[in-house]
């Protein structure tokens, strides 16, 4: 058996998921399950619930029986040389492993042990090689949408639209967080559009953020501008189809916009994207070779 932790926000979900149907691929469908108990009993509000199963997707899940019995030995986020060795000894006695992402870069999910559970967030473009159409088969939206959304839907769809996505709130929120995810200010967007309008004529801005008034008191564009205004009626599964019905893309560092953006149909979008995805330099294997790093 194969289990797949999912945590996080839809877009965190989302590569969750392709990872698990990467899996898929390798082992027994029915032999992979998700593990959605990061979820159970959440009372911070920071928290996003998880939103992925308002898509078609194919999911097992594990429940506590399963998982009990699967007797896999959780991550030690501070291991002593002795645990760790008693650790590694116990999974391969028991044939059980737990692959936590930050201590182990998982890039080939072959030659796996029987049970083994998987902890992390899987940001990675090779893991949807292969799979691409499967995936957006499957991601799309169980419920019909409000009127008010097909109607921005078809308007998106009639131009040459360009959504940008522009991620504040929590990635301001701490000093590390500051540190860690950056801040991106005008010269940023200067630049994308200016690459977008050398090739698209007369481009259309859909702009999304967490944080439209600051977006409008400080980062400035030229031509026709939409805003996306906050709308407790708007879900996040509304605003990740009003992105993947642009045309093109402009994107910071939010796996939620990545995904809006890598769901665009047109075989011609132009993605420009981070060339530093964190601040710090973290090192990470998220922005696929086709699209624009700046």
């Amino acid at each position: 058996m194969k289990f797949v932790k999912f945590k996080g926000g839809l877009g965190n979900q989302l590569f969750q998921y392709a990872f698990l149907r990467a899996l898929q691929l390798e082992y027994d469908h029915n032999e992979v399950y998700a593990d959605f108990s990061f979820y159970r009993n959440i009372t911070n509000d920071s928290v996003r619930m998880p939103r992925i199963e308002q898509l078609q997707v194919v999911l097992n899940h594990a429940g506590a029986e399963i998982l009990k019995n699967a007797c896999i030995f959780n991550h030690d986020a501070n291991p002593n040389l002795l645990k760790s060795r008693i650790k590694v000894f116990l999974e391969r006695k028991l044939n059980r492993q737990y692959y936590y992402e930050p201590d182990r870069s998982v890039q080939d999910v072959g030659n796996l042990l029987d049970y083994t559970y998987f902890d992390g967030y899987w940001q990675s473009w090779r893991y949807l090689v292969g799979i691409e159409q499967q995936l957006k088969s499957e991601m799309v939206p169980r419920k019909a949408f409000s009127e008010k959304t097909i109607k921005t839907i078809d308007r998106a769809k009639d131009s040459e639209s360009v959504f940008v996505g522009i991620r504040r709130g929590d990635y301001l929120a701490t000093s590390w967080a500051k540190k860690h995810y950056g801040n991106f200010g005008q010269e940023y967007f200067d630049k994308a559009i200016q690459i977008i309008k050398e090739t698209v004529s007369n481009p259309v801005l859909y702009v999304f953020s967490n944080d439209i008034p600051w977006v409008k008191d400080n980062i400035k564009f030229d031509g026709e501008v939409r805003y996306r205004e906050d709308d407790d009626q708007t879900s996040d599964i509304e605003e990740l189809f009003i992105m993947s019905s642009c045309k093109h893309a402009i994107i910071v560092n939010s796996t939620f916009y990545w995904w809006g953006a890598w769901l665009i149909d047109n075989p011609d979008k132009i993605i420009v994207a981070p060339k530093d995805w964190f601040a710090d330099g973290s090192p990470i294997d998220i922005v696929p070779p086709n699209w624009i790093k700046i």
